[in-house]
Protein backbone atom coordinates (compact mmCIF):
# COMPACT_ATOMS: atom_id res chain seq x y z
CA UNK A 1 0.00 0.00 0.00
CA UNK A 2 1.29 3.35 -0.85
CA UNK A 3 2.37 5.92 2.00
CA UNK A 4 1.47 9.95 2.55
CA UNK A 5 4.26 11.93 3.51
CA UNK A 6 4.63 14.06 6.48
CA UNK A 7 6.78 16.97 6.79
CA UNK A 8 7.24 18.78 9.63
CA UNK A 9 8.32 22.62 8.34
CA UNK A 10 9.37 24.30 11.81
CA UNK A 11 13.24 23.95 10.33
CA UNK A 12 12.63 25.06 6.74
CA UNK A 13 13.82 22.52 4.31
CA UNK A 14 16.55 21.54 1.95
CA UNK A 15 17.54 18.91 -0.69
CA UNK A 16 20.00 17.50 1.05
CA UNK A 17 18.15 17.45 4.86
CA UNK A 18 15.28 16.11 3.17
CA UNK A 19 17.66 13.33 1.35
CA UNK A 20 18.52 12.43 4.75
CA UNK A 21 15.44 12.51 6.32
CA UNK A 22 14.52 9.54 3.31
CA UNK A 23 17.59 6.98 4.77
CA UNK A 24 16.04 7.72 8.06
CA UNK A 25 12.55 6.29 6.93
CA UNK A 26 14.34 2.84 5.73
CA UNK A 27 16.16 4.17 2.24
CA UNK A 28 18.91 2.10 1.88
CA UNK A 29 22.26 4.43 2.71
CA UNK A 30 24.76 2.56 0.24
CA UNK A 31 22.17 2.35 -2.65
CA UNK A 32 21.38 6.79 -1.83
CA UNK A 33 25.18 7.13 -1.88
CA UNK A 34 25.90 5.39 -4.58
CA UNK A 35 22.75 6.69 -7.15
CA UNK A 36 24.29 10.68 -5.88
CA UNK A 37 27.91 9.72 -6.45
CA UNK A 38 27.01 7.98 -9.99
CA UNK A 39 25.37 11.31 -11.07
CA UNK A 40 28.32 13.29 -10.38
CA UNK A 41 30.48 10.55 -12.91
CA UNK A 42 32.37 12.39 -16.03
CA UNK A 43 32.34 15.50 -14.02
CA UNK A 44 34.83 15.48 -11.55
CA UNK A 45 35.03 13.30 -7.90
CA UNK A 46 32.43 13.29 -4.95
CA UNK A 47 32.53 11.96 -1.75
CA UNK A 48 28.84 11.21 -0.41
CA UNK A 49 28.29 9.81 2.87
CA UNK A 50 26.24 9.49 5.79
CA UNK A 51 26.94 9.76 9.95
CA UNK A 52 24.41 9.89 12.75
CA UNK A 53 23.67 12.65 14.64
CA UNK A 54 22.05 12.98 18.26
CA UNK A 55 19.42 15.40 19.15
CA UNK A 56 17.56 16.11 22.54
CA UNK A 57 16.53 12.82 24.34
CA UNK A 58 18.95 10.57 22.25
CA UNK A 59 16.69 10.89 18.80
CA UNK A 60 19.04 10.00 15.89
CA UNK A 61 18.94 12.17 13.09
CA UNK A 62 20.94 10.89 9.74
CA UNK A 63 23.39 14.07 8.31
CA UNK A 64 24.19 13.63 4.59
CA UNK A 65 27.48 15.07 3.61
CA UNK A 66 28.27 16.07 -0.37
CA UNK A 67 32.24 17.03 -0.71
CA UNK A 68 33.86 17.23 -3.59
CA UNK A 69 37.31 15.61 -3.85
CA UNK A 70 38.31 17.32 -6.59
CA UNK A 71 37.36 20.63 -8.50
CA UNK A 72 34.16 19.65 -10.57
CA UNK A 73 33.50 20.60 -13.86
CA UNK A 74 31.60 23.55 -15.17
CA UNK A 75 28.21 22.95 -14.81
CA UNK A 76 25.18 24.85 -16.02
CA UNK A 77 21.54 25.07 -15.07
CA UNK A 78 20.67 24.62 -18.91
CA UNK A 79 22.78 20.74 -18.33
CA UNK A 80 20.59 19.80 -15.79
CA UNK A 81 17.49 18.43 -17.27
CA UNK A 82 19.47 15.73 -20.00
CA UNK A 83 21.75 15.19 -16.58
CA UNK A 84 19.00 14.33 -15.00
CA UNK A 85 16.88 12.50 -17.36
CA UNK A 86 19.92 10.15 -17.84
CA UNK A 87 20.48 9.24 -14.31
CA UNK A 88 16.58 9.15 -13.43
CA UNK A 89 16.48 6.41 -16.28
CA UNK A 90 19.65 4.47 -15.36
CA UNK A 91 18.78 3.88 -11.41
CA UNK A 92 15.23 3.18 -12.73
CA UNK A 93 13.43 5.91 -11.78
CA UNK A 94 9.60 6.52 -13.13
CA UNK A 95 6.53 7.95 -13.28
CA UNK A 96 5.24 10.04 -10.80
CA UNK A 97 8.89 10.22 -9.10
CA UNK A 98 10.54 11.40 -12.33
CA UNK A 99 7.79 13.80 -12.79
CA UNK A 100 8.34 15.52 -9.34
CA UNK A 101 12.58 15.73 -10.06
CA UNK A 102 11.70 17.38 -13.36
CA UNK A 103 9.57 19.46 -11.86
CA UNK A 104 12.04 20.77 -9.37
CA UNK A 105 14.26 21.61 -11.86
CA UNK A 106 11.92 23.56 -14.14
CA UNK A 107 10.50 25.52 -11.33
CA UNK A 108 14.58 26.55 -10.78
CA UNK A 109 15.40 27.06 -14.08
CA UNK A 110 12.38 29.88 -14.59
CA UNK A 111 12.56 30.95 -11.42
CA UNK A 112 15.76 31.98 -11.85
CA UNK A 113 15.76 32.92 -15.62
CA UNK A 114 12.98 35.74 -14.49
CA UNK A 115 14.93 36.78 -11.78
CA UNK A 116 17.75 37.71 -14.11
CA UNK A 117 15.27 38.97 -16.57
CA UNK A 118 13.92 41.02 -13.88
CA UNK A 119 16.95 43.73 -14.40
CA UNK A 120 16.56 44.07 -18.24
CA UNK A 121 16.31 47.49 -18.51
CA UNK A 122 13.17 47.48 -21.50
CA UNK A 123 10.95 44.25 -22.48
CA UNK A 124 8.07 44.17 -25.12
CA UNK A 125 5.25 42.00 -24.70
CA UNK A 126 3.75 39.98 -27.82
CA UNK A 127 0.58 37.75 -28.37
CA UNK A 128 1.12 33.78 -28.60
CA UNK A 129 -0.05 32.73 -32.14
CA UNK A 130 -0.41 29.37 -31.30
CA UNK A 131 1.32 26.28 -29.94
CA UNK A 132 3.70 23.09 -31.34
CA UNK A 133 3.08 19.56 -31.18
CA UNK A 134 6.21 17.37 -30.85
CA UNK A 135 6.74 14.09 -29.71
CA UNK A 136 9.40 15.26 -27.26
CA UNK A 137 8.11 16.16 -24.02
CA UNK A 138 12.16 15.99 -22.34
CA UNK A 139 15.12 15.86 -25.07
CA UNK A 140 14.48 16.78 -28.85
CA UNK A 141 17.17 17.01 -31.38
CA UNK A 142 19.54 20.19 -32.23
CA UNK A 143 18.30 20.29 -35.45
CA UNK A 144 14.98 18.66 -37.05
CA UNK A 145 16.20 15.92 -39.73
CA UNK A 146 14.17 13.93 -42.24
CA UNK A 147 15.02 10.89 -40.22
CA UNK A 148 13.01 12.44 -36.94
CA UNK A 149 9.63 12.10 -39.15
CA UNK A 150 9.57 8.61 -37.69
CA UNK A 151 9.28 10.03 -34.09
CA UNK A 152 5.83 11.02 -34.55
CA UNK A 153 3.70 13.66 -35.37
CA UNK A 154 4.57 17.67 -35.61
CA UNK A 155 2.01 20.30 -36.06
CA UNK A 156 1.17 23.84 -35.06
CA UNK A 157 -2.08 24.53 -33.29
CA UNK A 158 -2.71 28.10 -34.01
CA UNK A 159 -5.15 30.50 -32.11
CA UNK A 160 -8.98 30.20 -33.52
CA UNK A 161 -8.74 33.93 -33.31
CA UNK A 162 -5.94 33.93 -35.93
CA UNK A 163 -7.14 31.13 -38.03
CA UNK A 164 -7.62 33.10 -40.74
CA UNK A 165 -4.19 34.09 -41.22
CA UNK A 166 -3.48 30.46 -42.62
CA UNK A 167 -5.41 31.46 -45.68
CA UNK A 168 -2.85 30.13 -48.97
CA UNK A 169 0.15 29.48 -46.53
CA UNK A 170 -0.38 26.06 -47.90
CA UNK A 171 0.99 27.32 -51.48
CA UNK A 172 4.36 27.32 -49.93
CA UNK A 173 6.61 24.43 -48.86
CA UNK A 174 8.42 25.65 -46.54
CA UNK A 175 7.87 27.90 -43.87
CA UNK A 176 9.94 29.97 -40.67
CA UNK A 177 8.56 28.97 -37.43
CA UNK A 178 9.20 31.50 -34.84
CA UNK A 179 9.27 30.53 -30.91
CA UNK A 180 9.51 31.18 -28.10
CA UNK A 181 12.19 28.59 -25.74
CA UNK A 182 10.19 28.70 -22.72
CA UNK A 183 12.63 26.18 -21.53
CA UNK A 184 15.41 28.03 -21.74
CA UNK A 185 17.64 28.91 -18.95
CA UNK A 186 19.54 31.76 -17.26
CA UNK A 187 20.57 34.43 -20.50
CA UNK A 188 24.27 33.74 -21.73
CA UNK A 189 25.97 36.85 -22.72
CA UNK A 190 29.38 35.02 -23.77
CA UNK A 191 30.00 30.92 -24.84
CA UNK A 192 33.26 29.29 -24.60
CA UNK A 193 32.90 26.56 -27.14
CA UNK A 194 33.89 23.19 -25.92
CA UNK A 195 35.28 22.28 -29.40
CA UNK A 196 37.70 25.60 -29.73
CA UNK A 197 41.13 23.96 -28.07
CA UNK A 198 41.72 27.91 -27.20
CA UNK A 199 38.79 28.62 -25.32
CA UNK A 200 38.19 31.61 -27.01
CA UNK A 201 34.45 33.13 -25.61
CA UNK A 202 32.03 34.27 -28.39
CA UNK A 203 29.15 37.07 -28.13
CA UNK A 204 25.93 34.94 -27.43
CA UNK A 205 24.42 36.88 -30.74
CA UNK A 206 26.96 34.74 -32.97
CA UNK A 207 25.99 31.52 -31.57
CA UNK A 208 22.83 29.20 -31.83
CA UNK A 209 22.56 29.29 -27.96
CA UNK A 210 18.83 28.57 -26.82
CA UNK A 211 19.81 30.52 -23.54
CA UNK A 212 19.54 34.03 -24.85
CA UNK A 213 18.48 37.70 -23.34
CA UNK A 214 15.45 37.31 -25.33
CA UNK A 215 15.08 33.38 -26.12
CA UNK A 216 13.20 33.32 -29.69
CA UNK A 217 13.84 29.98 -31.66
CA UNK A 218 13.85 29.97 -35.47
CA UNK A 219 13.15 26.76 -37.32
CA UNK A 220 12.77 26.32 -41.35
CA UNK A 221 10.25 23.35 -41.62
CA UNK A 222 8.53 21.91 -44.38
CA UNK A 223 5.00 22.01 -44.47
CA UNK A 224 2.58 19.61 -44.85
CA UNK A 225 -0.90 20.57 -45.30
CA UNK A 226 -2.94 22.39 -43.14
CA UNK A 227 -5.86 21.04 -41.54
CA UNK A 228 -8.81 23.63 -40.25
CA UNK A 229 -6.43 25.53 -37.40
CA UNK A 230 -3.59 23.14 -38.22
CA UNK A 231 -0.33 23.42 -39.26
CA UNK A 232 1.26 19.64 -39.83
CA UNK A 233 5.08 19.68 -40.58
CA UNK A 234 8.43 17.93 -40.95
CA UNK A 235 10.20 17.48 -37.91
CA UNK A 236 10.87 20.40 -35.37
CA UNK A 237 13.30 20.44 -33.03
CA UNK A 238 10.84 22.11 -30.39
CA UNK A 239 9.45 20.45 -27.11
CA UNK A 240 5.97 19.69 -26.99
CA UNK A 241 4.03 22.84 -25.90
CA UNK A 242 6.53 25.15 -27.03
CA UNK A 243 4.63 28.84 -27.36
CA UNK A 244 4.56 29.95 -31.15
CA UNK A 245 5.11 33.50 -31.35
CA UNK A 246 4.94 34.13 -35.66
CA UNK A 247 4.45 31.55 -39.05
CA UNK A 248 6.24 33.16 -42.11
CA UNK A 249 6.74 31.48 -45.44
CA UNK A 250 9.88 30.30 -46.57
CA UNK A 251 10.25 32.14 -50.37
CA UNK A 252 13.14 30.23 -52.59
CA UNK A 253 13.63 33.72 -54.33
CA UNK A 254 14.30 35.83 -51.62
CA UNK A 255 15.71 33.99 -49.08
CA UNK A 256 17.83 30.54 -50.90
CA UNK A 257 21.57 32.23 -51.73
CA UNK A 258 21.99 32.05 -55.63
CA UNK A 259 25.25 33.40 -55.12
CA UNK A 260 27.68 30.61 -53.66
CA UNK A 261 29.50 33.20 -52.44
CA UNK A 262 26.94 34.85 -50.59
CA UNK A 263 26.64 33.11 -46.76
CA UNK A 264 29.53 31.65 -45.12
CA UNK A 265 30.28 29.59 -42.12
CA UNK A 266 31.41 32.77 -39.49
CA UNK A 267 33.65 31.63 -36.61
CA UNK A 268 32.35 28.32 -37.02
CA UNK A 269 34.11 28.02 -40.36
CA UNK A 270 36.12 24.36 -41.03
CA UNK A 271 34.41 22.92 -37.04
CA UNK A 272 33.42 19.85 -36.73
CA UNK A 273 31.02 20.66 -34.38
CA UNK A 274 29.12 22.51 -36.95
CA UNK A 275 29.05 18.52 -38.88
CA UNK A 276 27.20 17.72 -35.80
CA UNK A 277 24.75 20.38 -35.83
CA UNK A 278 24.31 19.44 -39.46
CA UNK A 279 23.63 16.01 -38.77
CA UNK A 280 21.67 16.79 -35.06
CA UNK A 281 23.56 14.69 -33.53
CA UNK A 282 23.84 14.94 -29.21
CA UNK A 283 27.12 16.39 -28.63
CA UNK A 284 28.49 18.80 -25.53
CA UNK A 285 27.99 21.93 -25.17
CA UNK A 286 29.60 25.01 -23.07
CA UNK A 287 28.39 25.77 -19.84
CA UNK A 288 26.93 29.73 -19.09
CA UNK A 289 29.51 31.91 -17.76
CA UNK A 290 29.48 32.02 -14.19
CA UNK A 291 28.44 28.67 -14.19
CA UNK A 292 29.18 26.65 -11.11
CA UNK A 293 29.53 23.15 -9.62
CA UNK A 294 26.17 23.66 -7.63
CA UNK A 295 23.45 22.67 -10.20
CA UNK A 296 25.13 19.48 -10.50
CA UNK A 297 25.20 18.52 -6.85
CA UNK A 298 21.61 19.71 -6.55
CA UNK A 299 20.91 17.09 -9.49
CA UNK A 300 22.79 14.48 -7.93
CA UNK A 301 20.70 14.99 -4.55
CA UNK A 302 17.59 15.15 -6.33
CA UNK A 303 18.09 11.73 -8.20
CA UNK A 304 18.60 10.50 -4.38
CA UNK A 305 15.42 11.99 -3.36
CA UNK A 306 13.34 10.97 -6.31
CA UNK A 307 14.58 7.03 -5.78
CA UNK A 308 14.20 6.97 -2.34
CA UNK A 309 10.82 8.51 -2.64
CA UNK A 310 10.05 5.38 -5.04
CA UNK A 311 11.80 3.25 -2.91
CA UNK A 312 9.57 3.90 0.12
CA UNK A 313 6.42 3.81 -2.34
CA UNK A 314 5.56 7.47 -1.41
CA UNK A 315 2.23 8.82 -2.49
CA UNK A 316 3.40 12.32 -3.83
CA UNK A 317 -0.66 12.69 -4.87
CA UNK A 318 -0.91 12.64 -0.81
CA UNK A 319 1.86 14.92 0.80
CA UNK A 320 1.02 16.73 4.48
CA UNK A 321 3.25 19.84 5.62
CA UNK A 322 2.95 21.93 8.40
CA UNK A 323 2.21 25.50 8.17
CA UNK A 324 3.79 27.98 8.08
CA UNK A 325 7.28 27.36 6.99
CA UNK A 326 10.21 28.49 9.17
CA UNK A 327 12.46 30.33 6.80
CA UNK A 328 14.82 31.75 9.50
CA UNK A 329 15.21 34.95 9.52
CA UNK A 330 14.04 36.96 6.63
CA UNK A 331 16.67 38.70 5.05
CA UNK A 332 18.85 35.95 4.86
CA UNK A 333 16.52 34.56 2.30
CA UNK A 334 17.82 34.16 -1.35
CA UNK A 335 15.26 35.87 -3.63
CA UNK A 336 14.90 32.84 -5.57
CA UNK A 337 13.58 30.78 -2.42
CA UNK A 338 11.19 34.06 -1.63
CA UNK A 339 10.22 34.16 -5.08
CA UNK A 340 9.50 30.52 -5.46
CA UNK A 341 7.67 30.91 -1.82
CA UNK A 342 5.83 33.51 -3.42
CA UNK A 343 4.89 32.57 -6.73
CA UNK A 344 3.29 28.89 -5.28
CA UNK A 345 1.92 30.58 -2.65
CA UNK A 346 3.34 28.22 -0.25
CA UNK A 347 2.83 29.94 3.32
CA UNK A 348 5.71 31.11 4.64
CA UNK A 349 7.13 33.36 7.66
CA UNK A 350 10.89 34.04 9.49
CA UNK A 351 10.91 32.43 12.58
CA UNK A 352 14.31 30.72 14.47
CA UNK A 353 16.98 33.03 15.20
CA UNK A 354 19.30 31.50 12.02
CA UNK A 355 20.64 31.16 8.66
CA UNK A 356 18.13 30.24 5.52
CA UNK A 357 16.17 27.29 6.63
CA UNK A 358 14.93 27.36 3.48
CA UNK A 359 16.42 27.27 0.27
CA UNK A 360 16.12 27.88 -3.00
CA UNK A 361 16.13 23.90 -4.15
CA UNK A 362 14.34 23.34 -1.01
CA UNK A 363 11.27 25.74 -1.93
CA UNK A 364 11.33 23.90 -5.33
CA UNK A 365 11.11 20.54 -3.62
CA UNK A 366 7.43 22.24 -1.60
CA UNK A 367 6.68 23.46 -4.51
CA UNK A 368 6.91 20.28 -7.01
CA UNK A 369 5.06 18.28 -4.25
CA UNK A 370 2.07 20.23 -3.87
CA UNK A 371 1.08 19.27 -0.25
CA UNK A 372 -1.81 20.12 1.87
CA UNK A 373 -0.44 22.07 4.45
CA UNK A 374 -2.15 22.19 8.16
CA UNK A 375 -1.45 23.13 11.43
CA UNK A 376 1.72 21.99 13.36
CA UNK A 377 -0.42 21.49 16.27
CA UNK A 378 -3.27 19.26 13.49
CA UNK A 379 -0.02 16.63 12.67
CA UNK A 380 -0.62 13.75 14.36
CA UNK A 381 2.40 12.32 16.72
CA UNK A 382 1.66 9.30 18.39
CA UNK A 383 2.73 6.11 16.34
CA UNK A 384 4.43 7.41 13.78
CA UNK A 385 7.80 6.22 12.52
CA UNK A 386 9.50 10.14 12.35
CA UNK A 387 12.81 10.50 11.23
CA UNK A 388 15.21 13.72 11.20
CA UNK A 389 17.28 14.75 7.98
CA UNK A 390 20.60 16.68 8.56
CA UNK A 391 22.43 18.22 5.57
CA UNK A 392 26.04 19.39 5.41
CA UNK A 393 25.56 22.56 6.52
CA UNK A 394 25.56 23.58 10.30
CA UNK A 395 23.31 26.29 10.38
CA UNK A 396 24.59 27.79 13.86
CA UNK A 397 26.83 26.39 17.07
CA UNK A 398 24.58 23.72 18.09
CA UNK A 399 25.26 21.10 15.60
CA UNK A 400 21.72 18.59 14.89
CA UNK A 401 19.94 22.34 14.54
CA UNK A 402 17.86 22.72 11.64
CA UNK A 403 16.70 18.47 12.04
CA UNK A 404 14.18 18.19 9.26
CA UNK A 405 11.04 15.45 10.73
CA UNK A 406 9.68 13.04 8.23
CA UNK A 407 7.24 10.53 8.64
CA UNK A 408 5.42 8.05 6.73
CA UNK A 409 1.54 7.19 7.32
CA UNK A 410 -0.26 4.45 5.74
CA UNK A 411 -3.51 5.66 4.02
CA UNK A 412 -6.01 3.77 5.98
CA UNK A 413 -4.78 5.68 9.29
CA UNK A 414 -5.29 8.94 8.23
CA UNK A 415 -9.29 8.21 7.88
Amino acid sequence: MKKSLWIDLSAGISADRFAAALIGLGVPVNKMVQVIKETIEGYGFLDAHIHLEFLADDVVAHRLHLVPLSELQAFSWGEAPNVLEKNLDKVGVTGAYADFARKVISILQETIRQNTLASSPAVVSLPVIGTAHTPYDHQAPYQPRVENAEDGIFYIEVDQRFADGLNALDSFSYIYVLSYLDRSIIPEITVTPPWKEEGDQYGVFATRSPNRPSPIGLTRVRLLRLEGKRIYTGPLDLFDGTPVMDVKPYIQTLDSAVDDDLGNDGWLAGSDHLELHRLGIPHAHPSVSGSSSQPLLLVASLVGVAWGLQHLSVDCESVICTSPVNTGIDYVLEPAAQAILEQHKIPNQPGTDSDELVTPDGAAILAALSPKFIKAEDMPSEDKNIAYGLGGKYLNSAPAFGALPVSLVEQSTQE
